[in-house]
């Protein structure tokens, strides 16, 4: 059967086509962000929950600034969420209704990472900020009232990946695991190993061009292409690690790398849910309010949260 793109998803690609646009990989970095917040960051009212809280996470090379989300008050299984933007764009403003929507639907206290971006600061900078977050959230979970034992790692995009890299690095480092992963469209290999970078490397939301202007952006020369702390596909082996949802998309040249990374963590006996949207692009998490079937999915990622806290 061939797939077809959601109309919703295709009307919205023509409006952004109709608006006359530069590419976002012809810009500078700092036009780049600008243009992004622009387009995400919410407009009007945001989802109420009963709190929102920016608090700052010490670490050895400065504060980071994180944002907890919570829906309910009491002690709440904690999610560390990671934003996507090929670790070059995007920020906490641009995922804050996305977080909101997640901590409401799931009734988890979801904490949303302001991590260091490239090309200021180049690999393992987000991944090494990831891994200090989640640290001070295990530490503090007291403070913050979260349970100690119910956490998940959630990320979308090149947040996806830096998710997964953490799991394996907290498991290969004898570190205090979570007990779920949430990975939606991740990066996974070295861009353009798959076939889907042909298939669907143009056109969408996220083409090879854009890629590979976040990759030069973010890693650094002579990068090992092999590190599973960066391409998480390449890890020799991935058992032991804790219940895992994938989430992919048909139009994504991301698609094939996320579908294999599903197929390698069941084969070697974890437990995984996969969720291909067979009708959505990548980045579709970001247009719940645009489109149905995208809200849907966001809904399924809570709903996944919510009975793993269960």
């Amino acid at each position: 059967m061939t797939a077809v793109l959601d109309p919703q998803a295709l009307a919205l690609l023509e409006v952004v086509d109709a608006a006359g646009l530069p590419p976002i990989q012809t810009l500078s970095v700092q036009l780049a962000r600008e243009r992004m917040r622009a387009a995400l960051n919410t407009r009007g009212e945001p989802l109420a929950l009963a709190g929102v809280e920016d608090l700052q996470v010490p670490t050895a090379w400065g504060s980071l600034r994180m944002r907890l989300y919570r829906p309910v008050a009491g002690a709440l299984p904690l999610a560390l969420f990671m934003h996507g933007g090929g670790w070059t764009i995007n920020d906490l403003d641009t995922h804050d209704e996305l977080c909101r929507r997640l901590a409401r639907r799931s009734g988890w206290l979801v904490a949303s990472l302001d991590y260091r971006r490239a090309p200021e600061h180049r690999h393992p900078a987000a991944l090494e900020d990831a891994y200090v977050a989640y640290r001070w959230l295990v530490d503090n979970a007291e403070r913050i009232e979260s349970h100690p034992q119910t956490r998940a790692l959630v990320g979308e995009s090149s947040g996806a990946t830096t998710a997964a890299a953490l799991t394996l690095l907290l498991r290969d480092g004898g570190g205090p695991m979570p007990t779920y992963q949430a990975l939606a469209y991740p990066m996974m290999d070295v861009p353009g190993s798959w076939p889907s970078y042909v298939e669907r490397g143009t056109g969408y939301t996220l083409d090879r061009d854009l890629v590979d202007w976040f990759i030069g952006h973010c890693l650094p020369v002579g990068y090992d292409a092999t590190d599973p702390y960066l391409f998480p596909l390449h890890a020799p082996d991935v058992s032991g690690l804790p219940p895992t949802l994938v989430m992919t998309a048909e139009f994504d040249p991301l698609r094939d790398e996320g579908v294999a990374y599903a197929q390698k963590l069941l084969e070697a006996g974890n437990a995984v849910r996969h969720v291909h949207a067979g009708d959505q692009m990548h980045g579709f998490l970001l247009f719940g309010k645009a489109l149905r079937r995208a809200g849907e999915l966001i809904d399924q990622l809570g709903d996944a949260l919510a009975a793993h806290g269960a």
